[in-house]
């Protein structure tokens, strides 16, 4: 290829000379051909005679350039010689290679029982982390004003977004404000992308529909992606982003292409929050009191609607062993769904300080969850055991 574009500039210049030669000479015979057509018309006979020499002059100098393009190096046009040792070795080789069925032992360890086995060995089960799961108050943050989202980063940082002062903050572990950053649109949901040190941040109902990546580091938005659609809860998965479309369902965007992808089609309500463990994904619905979870399909595993023990859902999180935490923003409350939705507990209450709680955030690392009531001042930090 680099030799062809050598070739390619090379003979482009040739080109570009001659047709510049061509356009000069073009000129001076239509000045040649005007000369003769006003001698001829204006002009004595002693006048013509003597302009003659000269024409003739000029003509021979214009033909002799002619005949020279003629009988020069001709047409040039591009052509490839392959080598002949490449067809020597296209001969003697048949293949490129061959497809094969490689076979090797299971992973999978098989126990029979004894056939003559007189007893049977009952196991002992364990009972199950949900049974065991206890919230204990780790700090209280005052966060003032109205919270729809918030999410915990490294080293102890806490990010909350304020939806109707359009900006996003980040408190310090000792509970000060680290830095805050004005938003282009008002902030719905939050979540932190370890992968690059960023934060995305939904836009709600806001006239203006996208996800705005924040740079952390920085302290700067690093860029706008620019949606279709109202977007409310947000969530992680690999280098994904999963999240809830207002009247469309929810969709899935590459961070690397900005490609997007429907997951479930599905009118989803304002303000439903979604979240992702392993191959489910959960989402809140608030009009109608539910909690669902999905498959990466879009098939729905279970259906969670209890409106005596949680009303109006909104922040949802799953901990490191599936267990689900929902925040009840009408009863004033925090339920914890097993991994199959068949069971359930409320484990932190108003008595605990939540007054209409919003959103939250479960930190696998630290098995912390952040809870942060809507418009109360104070936002909640517990240690789960």
């Amino acid at each position: 290829m680099k030799q062809l574009y050598v070739v390619e500039d090379k003979e482009n210049s040739k080109i570009c000379q001659l047709l510049s030669s061509l356009e000069k000479k073009e000129k001076e015979i239509a000045d040649c051909q005007r000369n003769i057509m006003n001698i001829k018309k204006h002009a004595t006979d002693l006048q013509m005679f003597l302009s003659m020499k000269q024409i003739e002059i000029d003509v021979y100098s214009n033909n002799t350039f002619l005949q020279s393009l003629v009988e020069g190096e001709g047409q040039h046009s591009l052509s490839y010689k392959i080598n002949t040792s490449i067809q020597n070795i296209m001969a003697d080789i048949i293949s490129f290679g061959e497809v094969r069925i490689e076979s090797k032992p299971f992973d999978i360890v098989l126990i029979k029982k004894k056939t003559k086995q007189a007893q049977m060995m009952v196991p002992t089960v364990q009972s199950s982390p949900f049974e065991n799961i206890k919230l204990t108050i780790h700090k209280t943050i005052n966060t003032k004003d109205f919270i729809y989202g918030c999410c915990m980063l490294p080293g102890g940082r806490i990010a909350f977004t304020y939806y109707f002062a359009q900006t996003v903050k980040v408190f310090s572990d000792k509970g000060s404000t680290d830095f805050e950053m004005k938003m282009p649109c008002s902030p719905f949901d939050i979540i932190y992308i370890s992968e690059d040190n960023t934060l995305a941040v939904t836009s709600g109902v806001s006239k203006k529909h996208c996800i705005t990546i924040i740079d952390i580091r920085r302290k700067q938005i690093k860029k706008t992606i620019s949606l279709d659609s109202s977007i409310d809860g947000i969530a992680l998965k690999n280098n994904t982003l999963i999240y809830s479309s207002r009247d469309i369902g929810i969709r899935m965007i590459n961070l690397y292409d900005e490609s997007i992808s429907d997951l479930v089609r599905d009118a989803m309500p304002s303000e439903c929050y979604t979240s992702t463990f392993r191959d489910n994904i959960y989402y809140t619905k608030n009009v109608t009191n539910t909690v669902i979870c999905y498959n990466l399909q879009g098939k729905v595993q279970w259906t969670f609607h209890n409106e005596s023990v949680l009303r109006n859902p909104r922040g949802i999180d799953v901990d490191n062993d599936g267990n689900v935490y929902v925040a009840g923003y009408r009863s004033n409350n925090v339920v914890v769904i097993s991994p199959d939705g068949q069971r359930h507990r409320e484990v932190c209450t108003a008595r605990d300080g939540l007054i209409d709680p919003f959103t939250l955030h479960y930190s696998g690392p630290t098995n912390q969850l952040l809870v942060a009531n809507f418009n109360k001042n104070k936002s909640f930090l517990f240690n789960c055991t």
